[in-house]
């Protein structure tokens, strides 16, 4: 017989404190209270109770306002017509389930080293994932080198190259790194294909190496390693080890085998110790050797051909171990022996240091927007989190404490961002003058000229002055801007943001592993700092200063009306900056190298703030400046104020004027 269903009594109405969730269960009807009848509480488990909906990471072009106004504030309208579809395009595929998947499989499946065959014999072979190899070609294929080099809309195609490189970032697993060492090889490259006077087979070497490097097509497109560092230092390169001779009769043996993809063997021999090599699997490399006549910088082929086959070997190279890292897992990074490796002279010997600035100058570039990748993505996340996580009954985005964190983040990172596409900016003007030399010595018709500096740029005069000076700014500041940051990001997230997480979207630890060594590679922030003070007092000092001025004075005077005060304090900073860097002796600046660096720094991001707000006084912008000025104590009043006001502009700040739940196209905006 079934057994009968227990039958309902209701219970005497009890009170209930306001706070607790039993609450919500009541209710009053006619002036008496209720408690509405609930089932007894089960236990959860693995598969019942609370599951928190998922954030929905959004297109960065959408979602991220930083990107939109530098795209706005750095490039014309016409070009960002035709720039937008694409980068929205690409916004979605760098977050698709196909890219995830290819960043999930290079994180799983780390490079390694087979050193030997079955028979014995040395090979170090290096094999690497489907993943990093996937990476790899898509970040080929859409440009993240070619861009620069295409050169299709003249100097603003380095801002438009470095926002699509912002964008890729979070999601590349570091395939980045050969990028970045590529472009400022290509570079240098370029720089002695403009001039006529280099012919021969070194001519035809480097031709061959740099319209690989600039392709586009993965199965042509080469990656190049950039080796300078050794056992005895990292960014000196003064003690360099590894030696060189010029030996241009070929053995009987390397006459028979041809360079990677027919690059010819070099007439020099260089061996030594690399202690810290990255892009390992690319498939040539430039790097510092001594010859009788000092530092110098050479270029070599990876691999050669093994005559009467069609395999190949390593161009003298042997990899002694793969290095263990905090991050970057996926990237192979490797100790190298060198012995008698076949390389060509890259420009006149003993110049090697001066050589490769121009690779470090752009390398330090890559590095900056890298770093500030890594941190937008971080952002996008917690932004994400916010929109749908609740404490209690309230959603967090409205936890005034926590969304102030956010609105702090948020308008630092977005002053960063504005710099890295400034000096971006630079890097476009800088370049055209060898752009049009290179298209002349190689018979390329031109293409767009250069535009003249609006209020935003310099004329094309002092930008290089205001780049070298600004590069080492740039790489010192947004490293630890964006390390810090995306600590910050990891404890919004709670918990699962400290996890290792098996969904590669949401894997914040990941971003905090592999932002950390921005701070390191292409120069510490120390050294950041003390290049300043070079810069500052070098042969090119006397150009650099009245070039910076006139550029923050022009800036500065573009405030609008109500921005006209704060202006003056920016103003006030940058003229006692000008009075240390002439008032104190050399070993104090030395002693306080950073604090100035971090200080040029505040004076720049104010300006460019005080740029983009003024531009159309756009509400998220005028309220990211009133944050930035608060946040930095510049304003005199540090965060105080209306506290009711200030809970409304942070959430301007990280949300946007319409709140957290307005999550839709902002493409107009563009």
């Amino acid at each position: 017989m079934a057994s009968k269903a227990p039958i309902y009594r209701p219970q005497p109405a009890q009170a209930v404190p306001a706070s607790s969730p039993l609450a919500a269960h009541q209710s009053t009807v006619n002036g008496l209270q209720h408690e509405a009848p609930t089932r007894e509480p089960a236990p959860s488990s693995s598969t019942e109770g609370f599951f928190q909906t998922p954030p929905v990471i959004l297109n960065q072009l959408e979602d991220d306002v930083a990107l939109q106004r530098s795209l706005s504030l750095f490039l014309p309208k016409s070009i960002r017509d035709e720039i937008v579809p694409e980068l929205h395009t690409f916004g979605d595929k760098v977050l698709s389930k196909p890219v995830m998947t290819l960043m999930a499989d290079a994180e799983h499946n780390l490079p390694y080293v087979k050193p030997f065959t079955a028979w014995g014999k040395r090979q170090d072979e290096l094999i690497t994932s489907e993943g990093w190899r996937g990476l790899s070609a898509i970040g080929i294929e859409e440009g993240m080198v070619s861009i620069g080099y295409e050169n299709q809309y003249a100097q603003y195609s380095r801002p438009w190259q470095f926002c699509k490189y912002l964008v890729w970032t979070g999601s590349s697993c570091w395939v980045t790194c050969p990028s970045l060492m590529t472009d400022g090889v290509a570079a240098a490259l370029r720089k002695h294909l403009s001039d006529p006077s280099i012919q021969g087979q070194s001519r035809m070497a480097m031709t061959n190496a740099y319209e690989k490097l600039v392709s586009k097509d993965p199965e042509l497109a080469w990656t190049t390693g950039q080796w300078m560092t050794e056992r005895q230092g990292g960014s000196d390169v003064s003690q360099t080890e590894t030696l060189a001779r010029y030996a241009p009769e070929l053995s009987e043996y390397e006459a028979q085998s041809a360079g990677s993809d027919g690059m010819s063997l070099g007439p020099w021999l260089c061996s030594g110790f690399k202690w810290f090599s990255s892009a390992t699997d690319s498939q040539m490399m430039m790097f510092l050797a001594r010859t009788p006549k000092g530092i110098s910088t050479f270029m070599a082929p990876m691999r050669r051909k093994i005559p009467g086959t069609e395999e190949t070997e390593l161009n003298g190279i042997q990899i002694q171990r793969l290095k263990n890292k905090l991050g970057t897992k996926a990237l192979p990074t490797a100790e190298l022996v060198l012995k008698d490796v076949r390389a060509y002279l890259v420009g006149a010997e003993g110049q090697g240091v001066k050589e490769i600035a121009t690779v470090l100058n752009v390398a330090r570039v890559h590095n900056a927007v890298s770093a500030i990748g890594f941190w937008g993505r971080g952002l996008g996340i917690a932004r994400a989190f916010a929109r749908v996580r609740k404490v209690g009954l309230k959603p967090l985005s409205s936890k005034a404490a926590y969304v102030r964190s956010l609105a702090k983040m948020h308008v630092e990172y977005k002053a960063n961002v504005l710099l890295c596409i400034f000096v971006a900016s630079l890097l476009g003007i800088v370049e055209q003058p060898q752009i049009a030399a290179y298209n002349d010595a190689t018979g390329r018709p031109q293409q767009r000229t250069t535009v003249e500096g609006t209020g935003t740029l310099p004329k094309a005069a002092a930008a290089e002055h205001i780049f070298r000076l600004l590069t080492p700014v740039l790489k010192g500041l947004t490293a630890k801007s964006a390390i810090a940051g995306l600590a910050e990001c990891m404890e919004c997230m709670g918990g699962i943001g400290y996890l290792e997480n098996d969904d590669a979207q949401y894997n914040i630890a990941r971003l905090y592993r592999d932002v950390n060594v921005c701070s390191i590679w292409e120069g510490t922030t120390d050294m950041m700092a003390h290049d300043v003070l070079r810069v500052v007092f070098g042969k090119t000092g006397k150009e650099v200063m009245p070039a910076m001025d006139e550029w923050v004075s022009s800036g500065l005077q573009q405030a609008t009306s109500s921005l006209r005060k704060p202006a003056e304090q920016v103003m006030t900073l940058w003229a006692q900056w000008k009075k240390d860097m002439t008032s104190k002796e050399r070993g104090e600046l030395e002693l306080r190298s950073r604090e100035l660096m971090e200080r040029l720094g505040d004076v720049v991001m104010s300006t460019l703030m005080i740029l983009d707000a003024s531009q159309d006084m756009d509400e998220t912008a005028v309220c990211a400046f009133s944050a930035w000025m608060d946040f930095k104590g510049i304003s005199g009043h540090a965060d105080s104020g209306d506290w009711q006001k200030l809970v409304e502009r942070n959430q301007v700040v990280v949300f946007g004027p319409h709140g957290p739940q307005d999550a839709g196209d902002t493409r107009a905006k563009l």
